[in-house]
Formats: structure tokens, sequence, C-alpha cells
């Protein structure tokens, strides 16, 4: 009877494991548009497979999650967090597929440094994600959490300046600002998400270490 009460308990770290994990192959698939940027549709199909991927992972947790009668952390806690890594991911998805619909020519400095950015943000939620595990590394998780914020800021001045330097060189062409206006703003997006994990991170700091 205990066995099938607690057994299922750690299923749920595997599976934010899995999640990240296929989240940051995606980021990684987005700097890799940038690289071969127009030749992007088959990176574009491959974020698109680890979406779905995602979404059964997050459809697998919401599952346990009603069948186990005990969990690591709070039901709560559990769902804000599978919930906000798939926006992530769901983001990243978005911005791949806009990028290639819109057929742009090439892609802004400021979008590849941007891009640069949700990466490095994107590798630090993934190892927080793993080590809350166990709440044996709060301190490590505290300097993670600033960092993820610092870089959420450095996001955000990113998108400024790119928002101002769109507008200054593209006043005859608002089509074109229109579409990677749209572009900046879900990798920007993206970002806030992991900034938002952060905070669920720093919430579940305070409940359980």
């Amino acid at each position: 009877m205990w066995q099938k009460l607690l057994g299922n308990q750690y299923g749920f770290f595997d599976l934010f494991n899995r999640h990240g994990a296929a989240t940051r192959e995606a980021a990684k698939a987005l700097l890799v548009i940038c690289d071969v940027f127009p030749e992007i549709a088959g990176q574009v199909d491959r974020i698109e497979e680890l979406e779905h991927e995602c979404d059964s992972i997050t459809h697998m947790t919401v599952d346990l999650l009603h069948r186990s009668f005990i969990t690591p952390l709070d039901r709560d806690e559990i769902l804000k967090l599978i919930s906000k890594m798939d926006d992530v991911m769901d983001s990243i998805d978005r911005a791949a597929k806009t990028m290639l619909f819109f057929e742009l020519e090439s892609l802004p400095n400021k979008l590849k440094e941007q891009i640069r950015v949700l990466n490095r943000a994107q590798e630090q939620v993934i190892t927080a994600v793993k080590m809350i595990q166990g709440f044996k590394y709060g301190d490590q998780l505290r300097e993670m959490i600033k960092e993820i914020h610092s870089l959420e800021n450095e996001g955000d001045g990113l998108h400024h300046a790119a928002i101002i330097e769109l507008f200054r060189q593209n006043a005859n062409n608002p089509l074109l600002v229109i579409k990677l206006k749209e572009i900046y703003e879900t990798v920007e997006e993206a970002i806030d998400e992991c900034e938002d994990i952060a905070d669920i991170i720093e919430n579940i700091l305070l409940e359980h270490f």
C-alpha cells in the first residue's frame, strides 16, 4: 500500500527534467536558426516536435498529480512549475514558426543577441529545476535565481534597444516593423517566463529549504 502511495513521488522530478531537456534543445535550435537563416524549415520542424513532446510531458505531469496521494512539492507548486515551463516552450515554438512564416530576408543582430540571452536564462532554469530535488542546494539555487533575474534585465535592455533601432531604421517599411516587433516580443516573453520560473523556485525555497 505504501509503495503505491509513495512510489510515484519522484516521478515528478523525472518529468520536470525531461521537459527541461526538450526545451533546452528547442532553445539551442533557435540559436541554430540564427546561424543558418533563411534555411530554417528543418529546425522549425524539430522545435515543433519538441513542443509536442513537452505538451505530452505536461499532460503526464497533471495526470500523475491526479493519481498521487503524496507529492514531493505542494500540488499548486507542481502545477505552476510545469505550466510555466511549458509556456517557455510554447514561446520558443511560436518565435521559430513566426520567423518561417514571415519570410524575412535576414535576422537583425539584436534579435540574435536576444536569443543568446534566452539560451543563457534557459540553461540556468533547467539546472535550477534539477537542483530542487532533495532540497539540498538552497544557497546555489539562490545564486542561480539572482542570475536569472539579471539575465531578464539584460533581455529587457536588449528588447528596448532593438525596438528603438527597428523603428529608426525601418520608418519607411511598416510591414517589416510589424513582423520583427512580433518576433522580438515573443522572444522577450520567453525570457520573462524564465524569470517567472525563477520566482516559482524561489517560493519553493522559502517553503521547503
